[in-house]
């Protein structure tokens, strides 16, 4: 009987004990199995969620400062929203549609802001870059075009450049545009801008001095002024930028004088080949004239695909100083005389065209015009097309590696061949293909041999608007060079 008490006394002081150890505490009071009160209770710490580190999709690089967003960090700023198309150098409409993303103005809040001196120097993954001014980043100061004729809108429409990274509500496909591109939005369907301000795989926002707003008179068949932006869009190593290192080792950038003129020798400003071959060959005079009137004087035949002769608008990547801003002549081709500076228009020694007033009366629709571009597909096939470069890095750019029939293997980047066929529809009966490069070349390769090339390209090449034949397994006479017609027979 003792000892059953002394039991019954000792567990009620053990469950005393455990009742005012509980209540101290302050957990959450839990009744205990026997076995759990007789084992030691084992604490486990959770271990840390692993976290991946955000990864930056752009830079943007004021005067002061370098910021680095992440996608989603990016997405967290103020969202902007709207339509935007493009017409092509070609004037091929790519219909607008739903963009969202960030307007580079407030992104140009984030590194202090810019001034009317600034520009946003946009860069894409490849190197190329196009600056967009301080009037285009805060007023939206871009031609606009009707999407359904591609004729210019003559009423302003208010348009605002933004960093996109969707479309349609989608994320873009990385290897078609990138993680960002840039876009002209609108708040309606009403309106493309040009597609060269359209900028693909963008990773980088960088702010660059612009000095003074200036432009560039042409005068030829046509007439027009071309503004610091375009010229320095052209200007771009990917586009038909060139440059010259003088005996000072000082290097000068800029375009070559033969797409000046080429871009006001005819109705054609841009689309196809530097100028029109027919005017060139029958002969016309080329001024470049300065501010304070001296002027050099160039006969067509020299000009033509002269890329020795350039129209420098930067030295040593700066702006040109005042002795010859805005603009200079230089170039192996050239004379010390010959190196004008200042120069403020270029006149082209052909008659203007007349100006052809629309008719009262809808007139009968005209013959499709021959396609123009760097390179044309013509002959047997249901739509002569014509391509610049842009037009053909817009679509899948593709990247093989390929047996070269002398060089050995090699890297190549360009479109497939196959694709620029089907786009153009080749007709029955087509059997060849007619290749002619542009120092008259010419080759012929037979259709079912491409068609059974799965890797044959349309190869980029390291000088802009040339092109090559990438066609593996095929003889070495089918790897033209320079090629700028695919006529199908």
């Amino acid at each position: 009987m003792k000892l059953y008490l002394r039991l019954i006394l000792s567990g009620a002081l053990f469950l005393a004990l455990a009742l005012t150890f509980a209540a101290c505490s302050g957990g959450t009071q839990v009744e205990s199995s026997p076995v759990a009160e007789a084992t030691e209770a084992v604490v486990v710490e959770a271990s840390p969620v692993a976290t991946e580190p955000a990864i930056p999709v752009l830079e943007i690089a004021g005067e002061a400062e370098v910021k680095s967003l992440s996608m989603e960090e990016l997405k967290t700023l103020p969202t902007t929203e709207g339509y935007a198309g493009i017409k092509s150098s070609t004037g091929k409409i790519t219909p607008p549609v739903m963009m969202k993303g960030v307007a580079l103005k407030d992104l140009a809040e984030l590194i202090g802001g810019m001034d009317e001196t600034n520009g946003f120097n946009v860069v894409a993954e490849d190197g190329y870059s196009i600056t967009y001014s301080y009037d285009q980043l805060q007023n939206g100061s871009f031609i606009a075009y009707d999407p359904a004729t591609g004729a210019e809108l003559k009423n302003p429409v208010e348009l605002t450049a933004i960093l996109a990274y969707e479309a349609d509500g989608k994320p873009f496909d990385p290897k078609q545009d990138g993680a960002l591109r840039l876009a002209i939005v609108s708040a309606d369907l009403t309106q493309v801008t040009d597609g060269h301000w359209a900028v693909k795989w963008v990773n980088k926002l960088e702010v660059k001095n612009l000095g003074a707003e200036w432009a560039l008179q042409l005068d030829g068949a046509i007439s027009k002024p071309t503004d610091r932006v375009s010229i320095e869009s052209c200007g771009a190593p990917q586009c038909h930028g060139a440059s010259w290192v003088d005996d000072k080792g000082q290097e000068w950038a800029g375009v070559p004088l033969y797409y000046f003129v080429g871009s006001v020798d005819d109705e054609i400003e841009h689309e196809g080949p530097a100028f029109n071959r027919t005017l060139a060959d029958a002969g016309y005079s080329v001024d470049v004239i300065a501010a304070d009137g001296y002027t050099v004087t160039f006969d067509a035949a020299r000009v033509q695909y002269n890329k020795d002769i350039i129209v420098a608008y930067k030295v040593n990547e700066n702006q040109l100083p005042d002795d010859f801003f805005p603009l200079r002549l230089v170039g192996d081709d050239l004379e010390k005389s010959e190196m004008a500076g200042m120069i403020a228009q270029i006149k082209v020694g052909l008659e203007p065209l007349p100006v052809i007033e629309p008719a009262a009366t809808e007139a009968p629709a005209a013959p499709a015009a021959a396609a123009t571009g760097s390179l044309v597909i013509t002959g047997l096939v249901n739509q002569e097309m014509g391509f610049m470069e842009a037009d053909l890095r817009a679509l899948e750019v593709l990247t093989i590696n390929a047996e070269h029939p002398k060089n050995g293997k090699q890297d190549f980047d360009g479109v497939s061949l196959n694709a620029l066929l089907d786009m153009a529809g080749v007709k029955d009966g087509a059997k060849t293909l007619f290749v002619t490069a542009a120092d008259g070349y010419t080759s012929e390769i037979s259709l079912s041999d491409v068609r059974a090339c799965t890797d044959c390209l349309l190869g980029f090449t390291n000088t802009a608007e040339q092109f090559k034949l990438v066609m593996p397994n095929l003889p070495s006479n089918t790897w033209a060079k320079d090629v700028i017609k695919i006529e199908m027979k």
